[in-house]
């Protein structure tokens, strides 16, 4: 990648080389945007891994410190409107540790409760490695079903008792490398009129010096050479209360065409079967390709194909919260990034503005102007504070606080740092 620079731009690297031997904080820094890329499937899922990520690591391994600084998100107090509204509007509903379509806890393996899945817009928690899950919103209907890679399917010796879907889905993973895959199967309710995006977003900013952060700017100019449909954004900072009030401003993030971003994409026409969801997706080679070089109009959306697509990686591991499997550097914690904040992967699309416009000016992503079909938030148990899971456990331990019987506290095995997951209840919206 770095050899197809023009002679006369070769120094650029020169220039980041003698910076990583200055800077401790830089590799691993370097590191995490290569995997949050990867998680945004912008390199091409093969084997041999992305030549972008190759060519960074295996210069980040020359000169990475074993010391660096820790990364810590903005601990402001989170007031948004929709937290005090979600939590207006719920309630605790015991039954047997089941979320919306049905999934126990029962004949899973127990370190899948480290992480948590909600769903931002019904603020109900998904387990992984269950049955489908109903998804519904004003774009599109359907089912999700996330498959999480769990400690059985690389330990030998694993006394844990699983349930027969339970073990499919880990000797699904076994052979591959991949530490999770989300697919999902849907069919329209609109088409889409703009551009649409697959996001991976934080609500806060990440802390970084200057000279790193010039530094991270040439990287993804980089990569958006590569990927001309890539779009980042450090977040708002500097942005004045009245344009946040406004949605003037973009939230930290890196995102990709939808077309180009998920790892399969197969189009069922009406009258015939749509693959079923928690087995391997197929589609052909070339139409990965294609997919991945156009971008925008790879995909022909209608109202009667039901569409099926996944996305999968091997560089982020939910349940340790780590940073995997990337070329030349060890395993990292992903909170020595983002902090101690949750992750979030959605879909969306901007208003206001045709694919082919977009094209042309490169709007940034302001967020009055996204049209957010689907947010999934990502916690960890041990490693996230805040989000949908640190508020629910917040209002379980305030009413424990005051005296309420646990039948009335229970709160959706949502993940924080102090949960301990003994409640048998979900999370469901008034």
């Amino acid at each position: 990648c770095l050899q197809k620079l023009p002679k006369d731009k070769a120094s650029l690297w020169s220039s980041i080389s003698c910076c990583l031997k200055a800077e401790a904080n830089l590799p691993f820094i370097l590191s995490s945007v290569v995997n949050i890329l990867e998680l945004g499937s912008i390199a091409l899922s093969n084997s041999k891994g992305n030549p972008l990520s190759l060519a960074l690591c295996s210069r980040i391994k020359k000169n990475m410190s074993k010391k660096g600084s820790t990364v810590t998100a903005s601990t402001d107090a989170d007031d948004d409107d929709e937290f005090v509204e979600a939590m207006q509007n719920l309630q605790a509903v015991d039954d047997e540790e089941s979320d919306d379509a049905g999934n126990s806890w029962v004949g899973h393996h127990p370190d899948l409760k480290k992480m948590c899945v909600i769903d931002c817009a019904t603020k109900r928690r998904i387990i992984p490695n269950g049955a489908p899950v109903d998804i519904d919103n004003e774009c599109f209907f359907g089912q999700i079903m996330l498959m999480v890679r769990t400690p059985d399917a690389d330990a030998k010796n694993d006394s844990n008792s699983l349930k027969e879907s339970a073990k499919r889905i880990s000797s699904y993973m076994k052979p591959k490398k991949r530490r999770f895959e989300f697919q999902f199967q849907l069919k329209l309710k609109r088409i889409p009129e703009g551009p649409t995006f697959l996001g991976c977003e934080l609500e806060h900013g990440i802390k970084v010096g200057g000279l790193t952060k010039s530094l991270v700017n040439i990287l993804l100019a980089m990569v958006r050479r590569i990927n001309p449909g890539f779009h980042y954004s450090w977040g708002p900072e500097g942005a004045k209360p009245d344009e946040i009030e406004a949605g003037n401003y973009e939230k930290t993030h890196l995102s990709f065409p939808l077309e180009a971003s998920m790892d399969r994409i197969i189009v069922s026409k009406p009258g015939e079967e749509p693959p079923k969801l928690g087995y391997e997706l197929f589609e052909s080679n070339e139409s990965v390709k294609r997919r991945r070089k156009t971008g925008f109009g790879s995909v022909q959306w209608n109202l009667e194909d039901t569409y099926t697509m996944c996305l999968w990686s091997q560089y982020a591991d939910w349940i340790k919260w780590k940073s995997m499997n990337v070329p030349g550097v060890s395993p990292f914690l992903m909170s020595r990034v983002t902090g101690q904040q949750p992750i979030y992967l959605c879909v969306y699309e901007i208003s206001d503005c045709t694919p082919e416009e977009y094209k042309k000016s490169r709007p940034p992503h302001l967020r009055k102007q996204l049209m957010i079909f689907n947010r999934l938030e990502i916690s960890n148990k041990e490693h996230t504070v805040g989000g949908f899971a640190g508020k629910l456990e917040e209002s379980r331990s305030n009413r424990v606080r005051r005296g309420e019987t646990s039948s009335q506290v229970s709160f959706g095995d949502t993940a924080s740092v102090d949960s301990d997951f003994d409640t048998k209840s979900r999370v469901t919206v008034g």
